[in-house]
């Protein structure tokens, strides 16, 4: 594997474990980390989304 695949399965990761996180601090007191969160993991998903992409452009078409 590569270190782009990787790069990105480490940020769909990220994305993940922070949504989750979110998802347990959201019934707390904590409401700004939990937004910091959700906008990290948003941020993350866009990262692995724009890298997804740069990395499809480079390849040849598919017949």
């Amino acid at each position: 594997m590569d270190a782009s695949a990787n790069d990105l399965r480490m940020l769909r990761y990220v994305a993940e474990i922070t949504r989750r996180l979110a998802k347990m601090l959201s019934r707390t007191r904590y409401q700004m980390l939990v937004y910091f969160l959700e906008m990290t993991a948003v941020e993350a998903d866009s990262l692995a989304a724009e890298q997804d992409r740069s990395a499809e452009a480079g390849k040849p078409p598919r017949n």
